[in-house]
């Protein structure tokens, strides 16, 4: 099957009001903080100089990543090379080459040209079902050329098509992948590759082709929907959903385009969800909030029963209040709605058009609730004390919520039995933006910390205002906190003081501590953005402090503010010299321990203190520290999500 390549040319302006898209993702490595950020450069468009029509299902790229490479493109032809292993096409599963040919002869045999003929149907089999999106992909309805004899020759199965289906699902888990590659590029290469290489393994593999589909633009779901309207058990398969890779503006150089496409729309992702019935995980973003219609949402919170999770992050488009407000406003047409809904986890992280009736009908009805992120919502008092008691909160964000006050947030968490279980809350954000607002006063940051939880992994405070009067407890929260975000009132001495050994600090420092028994506090991340360039001393955090020496470890990443990290990035030698690096992404920056080179072997290698990536079960797939925005489902951080979590401030 040919294909044709097309150049990049420059694209049109993009009539568009959201005219880039961006994406930030983690690096598969064990240095804290190292992302990539993947933009829109440039549009595909038809090749001005020939009269070559582009194919609907081209490699197009239509992104610039820094440091990701895209996935193999797809062979011009799916052939298998018998030459060598080494020659099989990108993207198909390399045969092994002697076992196909006679010992001492350049002559196959009748039953080793059997099996090579099966084995190129089958790979004819997987570029037909990437192209074609309403072919019959059963593998019983298809002409499988000497697929036949292959099966009659050779009844002998290798070890791995033995293997018990659930030691066989354990190898699937780490071929399918989460993140897309970029652009449009082939996604689950090594899942086809391995999906086509026997029927046996076909059958194995099928379902979890299907298990947790991602839609990195809309194309890619108007073939799904196909599929699973065509072969309706296959919609039975998803379990999640995942809409925070989607990029609307990769396809198409204007929204007239797009919009003509009606790839996806809110008719068409109505009916994917009604042939979706065991969907235990939706995940949306601000791209598709317009297309979040009354009847989807209706669908996503009372006809999917098996509704885990969901995640609206960032939608706030005014279609998508109306369709919120008209829902909560009117019955359902089957009746009243139910007590309680099955969710567990709901970000409705930055849906800042959301109105506080929404919130003051919702929340009641989360009985389940364990995660919960309102961020920059206007979520209410009342709203916030609806929560049933049945609901067991470990995760919750309350940042920039302007609604809230401060007497009625301590109550909540001091008393409401949402919060006080025997798990205890993991993570809690707090933040505000000083310069707009401040909720929480010096004796309200008093009486919030000594209701905090000893399971309380991450704690922020940012925006509140806090005095030397605070470290003792600090102090004592620093024991089993992984992240803390100061707020405003401190200097760098101060800090020191929660991670510096008495012993070893300075005599000011040696005052402040009230622990005669000193226990090496657990945080690897603080937040220091509200010090602002004047208060954040450099001579004293390179001279002075030892805020930045081993003696401090496992403290690691350190966030500053944007004045903080340019005065930071014209010194670079002391920095580097004391086994620190810079690292920014977006709006956000950090000092971060290692990964600079110190003599013949980089800093991570050296030292007592082993850096390790992150990963913690709270985070839920993510390995960066300070995350602004929950997770809902375990996946790796990517897309949309990663820009919330990780690029943007508060």
């Amino acid at each position: 099957m040919s294909r044709l390549l097309q150049k990049r040319v420059p694209s049109p302006p993009l009539d568009s009001g959201r005219p880039s898209f961006s994406s930030i993702r983690e690096r598969d490595c064990d240095c804290a903080q190292s992302f990539t950020s993947t933009k829109i450069s440039s549009y595909i468009s038809l090749n001005q100089q020939g009269n070559v029509q582009r194919r609907q299902s081209a490699d197009e790229i239509a992104v610039l990543d820094d440091s990701c490479s895209a996935s193999p493109a797809r062979p011009s032809s799916p052939k298998v090379s018998t030459s060598s292993p080494s020659s099989s096409p990108l993207g198909a599963p390399a045969f092994d080459s002697s076992v196909t040919w006679i010992s001492g002869g350049d002559r196959y045999d009748e039953e080793s040209h059997s099996c090579m003929k099966g084995q190129d149907s089958l790979l004819d089999l997987s570029t037909m079902q990437l192209d074609d999106p309403n072919m019959n992909m059963e593998v019983s309805g298809l002409d499988m050329e000497g697929g036949a004899d292959m099966a009659n020759t050779v009844d002998m199965r290798q070890p791995l098509e033995l293997l018990p289906v659930e030691l066989f699902q354990f190898v699937l888990e780490h071929l399918i992948v989460d993140i897309p590659p970029n652009g449009i590029d082939r996604r689950n290469v090594d899942l086809v590759s391995l999906n086509v290489t026997s029927r046996s393994i076909y059958g194995k593999t099928l379902e979890a082709l299907y298990r947790r589909v991602t839609i990195p633009h809309s194309r890619i779901f108007q073939k799904f929907l196909a599929q699973i309207e065509a072969y309706p058990v296959r919609g039975t398969w998803v379990h999640r959903l995942d809409f925070s890779h989607l990029n609307p503006i990769s396809l198409f150089s204007s929204v007239s385009k797009r919009y003509a496409a009606r790839n996806l729309t809110s008719e068409t992702l109505l009916r994917c969800l009604d042939l979706t019935p065991e969907l235990h995980e939706f995940l949306a973003q601000d791209y598709i909030d317009s297309d979040l219609s009354e009847d989807v949402l209706r669908k996503v919170f009372t006809g999917l029963p098996k509704l885990k999770a969901l995640d609206l992050c960032g939608s706030s488009s005014i279609s998508f209040r109306n369709a919120f407000t008209s829902l909560v406003a009117r019955p359902l047409p089957t009746g009243d709605w139910p007590e309680y809904l099955g969710i567990e986890r709901l970000s409705l992280h930055k849906c800042t058009s959301l109105t506080p009736a929404v919130f003051d009908f919702l929340l009641p009805k989360l009985g389940n609730l364990t995660h919960l992120d309102v961020a920059g919502t206007g979520i209410t008092d009342a709203a916030l004390h609806s929560i049933p008691a049945t609901a067991c909160l470990t995760h919750l964000n309350l940042a920039k919520c302007s609604l809230l006050t401060a007497d009625s947030v301590i109550e909540f968490l001091a008393h409401h039995p949402a919060v006080n279980h025997e798990h205890g809350l993991v993570f809690l954000s707090l933040s505000f933006d000083a310069s707009i607002s401040e909720i929480f006063g010096e004796s309200d940051v008093s009486r919030l910390l000594n209701i905090m939880p000893e399971s309380l992994k991450s704690l922020s405070l940012k925006g509140s205002k806090m005095s030397q009067s605070h470290l003792p407890q600090l102090r004592i929260l620093s024991r089993h906190l992984e992240e803390l975000a100061l707020g405003r009132g401190l200097t760098l001495g101060d800090v020191g003081a929660l991670v510096v050994p008495p012993q070893s600090t300075s005599a000011d420092i040696r005052g402040t501590s009230g622990d005669k028994a000193w226990v090496q506090p657990s945080l690897r991340y603080i937040d220091l953005t509200d010090m602002t360039a004047e208060i954040f001393d450099l001579s004293y955090l390179y001279l002075d402090s030892r805020l930045l020496d081993p003696v401090t470890a496992p403290l690691e990443v350190i966030e500053v503010s944007e004045d903080v990290f340019k005065r930071v990035s014209k010194s670079m030698g002391p920095l580097s010299r004391m086994g620190w690096r810079r690292s920014e992404i977006g709006a956000r920056s950090w000092l971060v321990r290692g990964g600079v080179p110190s003599g013949s072997r980089p800093a991570l290698a050296v030292g007592s203190f082993a850096m390790e990536n992150g990963q913690r079960p709270w985070k839920m797939g993510a390995q960066s520290w300070g995350m602004r925005k929950l997770p809902v489902a375990h996946t790796k951080v990517g897309g949309m999500y990663g820009s919330y979590m990780f690029g943007r401030k508060l």
